[in-house]
């Protein structure tokens, strides 16, 4: 279970995690290995109220895809 705040959290299932291989050098493996990892999340198909689903997708956060799948890269 992922806690978001007091009365909003999501199913473990509900969040992709993937490690990638990333651009460019980082950490302490600079020399090396660069990797990375991938966060999608489905607010479509996600457990949460049709409210913050909408909200969501207002959002004009570059990190959401047309289709409704926010994606994070660390």
């Amino acid at each position: 279970m992922i806690f978001i705040s007091n009365n909003i959290s999501l199913n473990d299932s509900e969040v992709d995690i993937s490690a990638i291989r990333a651009q460019g050098a980082g950490g302490q493996n600079v020399n090396k290995v660069s990797s990375a990892i991938h966060l999608r999340f489905d607010i479509h198909a996600s457990s949460l109220s049709d409210v913050i689903k909408q909200r969501l997708l207002d959002s004009k956060d570059s990190r959401i895809t047309k289709e409704g799948v926010l994606i994070i890269k660390a």
